[in-house]
């Protein structure tokens, strides 16, 4: 039995950024793994050189143990496994489906902590999804693996509001938070074998497929609330763009907001120092924080002083 206070013996395998988000909370609540296993770096950027993945950059920061492997297929998967024998693996942000082999492993499993209230959301981007969709509500489910995406049994959940301030950032960082209070009010219980899981809810199933690269690319002929849905999803990184003279044009950071007057969807109307408008097929939005190619994030303040003569422009590439 586990001593009251104290984590159970787990490796924590994951790869992203919510997993770097869960760890850290983790580690900072006196309950860390007994070692992180993550992907092995890969090439990344213009150079395409390796990099390691967020996972590894954090377990790094901690001073943790990490082992690295490919695929769960790989020996260098199990390794570590028959090295520190874990009670249980404890999965988040991965982006691999566990083989059966592994998922039957550890004595008492594999459990997911996925950031969305499962059945919803299955799938790789629940928190940009849901920002995206415009959802109210979100929440971080712990769950037991099977050879599903997504669709073992719920062991518990905690759910949180989504503010239209909410970006992947703020909502990941609170839902990483939520995470670890999860884990360490159910994970002792589950080792010992006092808690059970209950099966999901298909009815009420839904996924969240990965971004694709077509989805960062604004389009002002939509709605003024699902552009800023869409921005919010994307923000801080990779970010949601759009063209100005040619060149890419990041917005991370915009609001809803009633214009003076009918706008063109990608339509520019500048007031005072620091007031950018730009009308969609309904509605407008102000831009607060924006970052042209090659340059640094800014305010709207910073650059409308860089940018000039943007009254009446349009942003985008072509008319709706």
């Amino acid at each position: 039995m586990t001593p009251e206070g104290s984590p159970p013996g787990y490796l924590f395998v994951g790869s992203g950024d919510f997993a770097a988000s869960l760890l850290r909370e983790l580690a900072s609540s006196g309950f860390a793994p007994q070692a992180v296993l993550t992907r092995t770096d890969r090439p990344a950027g213009r150079g395409r050189r390796p990099r390691p993945v967020p996972l590894k950059t954090a377990a790094l920061e901690l001073g943790l143990a990490i082992a690295e492997a490919p695929h769960p297929k790989e020996p260098a998967f199990l390794a570590p496994m028959k090295t520190s024998r874990p009670e249980v693996l404890l999965v988040a942000d991965y982006g691999f489906m566990l083989p059966r082999e592994i998922l039957t492993y550890p004595p008492r499993g594999c459990l997911n902590v996925h950031p969305s209230l499962l059945p919803r959301y299955r799938g790789a981007a629940p928190i940009r999804r849901a920002l995206m969709e415009g959802a109210s509500e979100s929440g971080v489910t712990l769950m037991v693996m099977d050879e599903g995406l997504d669709t073992g049994p719920v062991i518990a959940s905690l759910s949180t509001s989504i503010s239209q301030d909410d970006d992947e950032l703020s909502l990941r960082l609170r839902l990483a938070a939520l995470g670890c209070e999860l884990v360490q009010r159910f994970l002792p219980s589950w080792v010992e074998g006092s808690i059970e899981a209950r099966p999901q809810d298909e009815d009420g199933a839904s996924y969240a497929p990965p971004i694709s690269t077509d989805e960062l690319l604004i389009d002002w002929c939509g709605a003024a609330r699902d552009i800023h849905n869409r921005v919010r999803a994307l923000a801080p990184r990779p970010g949601a763009y759009t063209f100005m003279r040619g060149k890419r044009l990041k917005i991370l950071r915009c609001a809803v907001e009633e214009a003076p007057r009918r706008l063109e969807p990608g339509e520019i109307l500048v007031s005072g120092d620091a007031r950018m408008l730009v009308g969609a097929r309904e509605g407008a939005l102000r831009l607060l924080v924006l970052q042209p190619e090659g340059k640094r994030a800014m305010g709207a303040e910073e650059f409308l002083r860089g940018y000039r003569a943007l009254q009446g422009m349009r942003l985008g590439t072509s008319p709706c």
